[in-house]
């Protein structure tokens, strides 16, 4: 009996011995995926159509947006995410910031200090859902990293529907969600339900590649990181 408790114990140690050599190669190859391919540039499409619409997006930590006009002919994106929705009503906003990201993150975590091992584990393989951030901005800010782009209106439509793709409406409305923790929230911010979900292949960063494509301008083959996209441009 105790030659095979002892057997049994060999085999569970080779097993979990195993199981953490597997587990150490799939992390460094996904940061290696992460480091390569970001590396492999996608370059803007060349238009002789004027450019007219100015858009950015920024960085803020490991996060990035978009920044929009609230009001363009193309989209008007208070009709959307209603300034009424905000905790401070306001109407004198010129800027939108949007951007995607884990919804159970976005509603239960005022900080990464706050972050729960079972929010970072949920979040990583897909299990917490998405959700758009909406953030109005009187100007835009200047104490992050941020690029400038100016871009057609054919091209800033296409990144408006790009945006639209993702968010989840209910009788043609965003789906607003309500966040009961103090701090997740501010006075012009809200969250609304996204289709998908977060995950270490689809974050906020990639979301934010892949509009900027759609809309025809640099980005990168894939990154989960901003520093993949900032690199592209340079920062």
């Amino acid at each position: 009996m105790k030659t095979k408790q002892k057997k049994g114990i060999k085999k569970a140690r080779t097993f979990i011995k195993g199981l953490g050599i597997l587990m150490t190669l799939m992390v460094l190859s996904y940061f290696i995926l992460c480091f390569v391919l970001a590396l492999i540039p996608v370059e803007k499409e060349i238009t002789t159509e004027p450019k007219k619409v100015t858009i950015y997006f920024m960085q803020s930590g490991v996060h990035t947006d978009f920044i929009v006009p609230v009001h363009h002919k193309v989209q008007d994106w208070d009709d959307l995410f209603p300034y009424e929705n905000n905790k401070v009503y306001d109407t004198t906003f010129h800027w939108i910031g949007l951007g995607m990201g884990d919804k159970r993150f976005f509603l239960t975590t005022p900080t990464f200090n706050d972050l729960t091992l079972s929010t970072a584990f949920r979040g990583a393989f897909g299990f917490n859902g998405a959700a758009i951030h909406a953030y109005y901005h009187y100007e835009i800010p200047a104490d992050r990293p941020i690029i400038k782009l100016q871009i057609t209106e054919e091209q800033y439509r296409r990144l408006c529907k790009y945006i639209k793709k993702t968010i989840r409406f209910d009788k043609n409305k965003p789906v607003l969600l309500h966040s009961k923790v103090k701090g997740t929230t501010f006075d012009y911010d809200r969250y609304y339900d996204a289709n998908g979900s977060y995950s270490i292949i689809n974050t906020c960063n990639s979301w934010v590649n892949e509009g900027l494509k759609s809309a025809g301008q640099r980005g990168c083959y894939w990154t989960a990181f901003a520093g993949g996209i900032f690199h592209q441009y340079g920062k």
